[in-house]
């Protein structure tokens, strides 16, 4: 999902499967929340708007590399947490 985050609706909420670390194969439901509430057994994460940003702002952090799967959702994971962009090791 990461992959595609560009073409998906921004205005869409991103839960993960309750007790799973964020990673590549993390069970995902997009959902617009005006219409549906919580999926069962989800948790929410993030919206994709700031899931574009959390992206955008790790690439920039770091030269313009595009972060790998692992990296991505290492990213995703921390400001999930921490509501802060992953810093630079």
């Amino acid at each position: 999902m990461l992959r595609d985050i560009d073409h998906i609706d921004e205005n869409l909420t991103i839960y993960g499967e309750e007790g799973q670390p964020i990673g590549p194969s993390i069970l995902v439901a997009l959902i617009d929340e005006e219409i549906t509430g919580q999926p069962k057994g989800m948790t929410y994460l993030l919206e994709v708007h700031l899931v574009r940003d959390v992206l955008r702002v790790w690439k920039s952090w770091r030269g313009g590399r595009e972060p790998n799967i692992e990296e991505a959702c290492s990213a995703v994971g921390f400001y999930a947490a921490h509501d802060a962009y992953q810093p630079v090791e």
